[in-house]
């Protein structure tokens, strides 16, 4: 069993969880084994991270002592609600977004209060004019923008993210751009060279452009406001020394993740004008590494995927509503996987 096991997740397609499916040079990869074998396993990290963290914020062009690092974007998140969301606060944002806000809006006894993204038109549709009526209206503790926007792939524009910096008064406004390295534009490379806003936190990751999921490592530039309390809040060993010496290295071949991600966003057209010549179904004009699909036939979808070793996300978006569409989050993997997925969705 333990054999079948291992050959079925071998042959799986995995395409439900926005991985990077190119690896780094072997050439990196081994002046990263070479710089481990010289580590003392035997002695914590260095608390102050003050390497990784000028490398990160030479990165944005901000300084390292505005960085706060983390395990992975979920422990910067999870800090940020340490930090400033107590039971019965407002937490805001649109929806459908990253789960992990959901879960940690329960997890902390929050309201999250959400402004709903428009699904049944060819793209989808934010009402930015609402978002900041209910900034106003509700005056959340936290505001919560991933761009691109996790599922729908859409970015926000950097004028609107202005507008609610402007318009949050004593909110930590957390701008997530897990994804910014797919996207068109972005609110970091907007302030490069500047300072972060006050009540500011824009949050980074080396899981996706990087390639870099399973080593979990994350951080984000802080304001002046969130600064001093996410540092309060922050572990001392929070990022292990194999960690940090993998993305220490890998931080100094940037070209790497620009390379990745400029095949990504050019596998992502090539399967997003595949999807849309197909009758029935739909690929939004996503910006990630990933589309959301409107499907058709979903049930045959669901059945023949699992027979034929295929991982998607499937998605309930409209959760105690008739849905009028039915949803897949399909990451964008290799060009083989990729026609390989094409060829299933086409027999269906």
């Amino acid at each position: 069993n333990m054999i079948k096991f291992s050959r079925r997740i071998f042959m799986a397609i995995l395409l439900d969880k926005n991985e990077n499916p190119f690896e780094m040079s072997l050439e990196i990869k081994k002046a990263v084994m070479e710089e481990i074998s010289r580590l003392f396993f035997s002695r914590y990290p260095d608390p102050d991270y003050r390497i990784l963290r000028e490398k990160l914020g030479a990165l944005a062009g901000l300084p390292g002592d505005v960085v706060i690092p983390g395990n992975g974007g979920d422990e910067i998140l999870w800090m940020v609600f340490s930090c400033f969301v107590r039971p019965g606060d407002t937490v805001l944002g649109f929806s459908p977004t990253f789960s992990e806000y959901y879960r940690l809006a329960e997890l902390f006894g929050a309201r999250f209060t959400t402004v709903p993204i428009g699904l049944e038109g060819d793209e989808p549709d934010f009402n930015f004019p609402l978002f900041l009526e209910t900034i106003e209206r509700e005056k959340p503790t936290v505001v919560l923008l991933d761009t691109p926007n996790n599922p729908t792939g859409k970015t926000l524009p950097v004028p609107f993210l202005n507008e609610v910096l402007s318009s949050a008064g004593n909110s930590i406004v957390l701008i997530d751009e897990a994804y910014g390295e797919f996207a068109s534009e972005t609110y970091l490379e907007s302030i490069r060279g500047k300072k972060v806003p006050p009540g500011a936190i824009v949050l980074k990751t080396l899981s996706k452009a990087w390639g870099l999921a399973g080593i979990r490592l994350g951080w984000a530039y802080c304001g002046s406001v969130s600064l001093d309390k996410m540092k309060k809040a922050r572990s001392p060993f929070n990022v292990n020394i194999f960690s940090r010496t993998v993305a220490e290295i890998v931080l100094d071949h940037p070209g790497e993740a620009r390379s990745s991600s400029i095949r990504i966003k050019e596998l992502r057209e090539y399967v997003r004008n595949r999807i849309n010549g197909m009758k029935g179904w739909r690929a939004f004009n996503g910006q990630g590494n990933f589309l959301l699909l409107s499907i058709p036939r979903p049930e045959d979808c669901v059945r023949s995927a699992a027979g034929e070793q295929f991982a998607f996300k499937y998605m309930d978006l409209t959760p105690g509503i008739k849905e009028t569409r039915s949803w897949i989050r399909l990451t964008i993997g290799r060009e083989d996987e990729m026609e390989e997925a094409l060829r299933f969705f086409a027999s269906l």
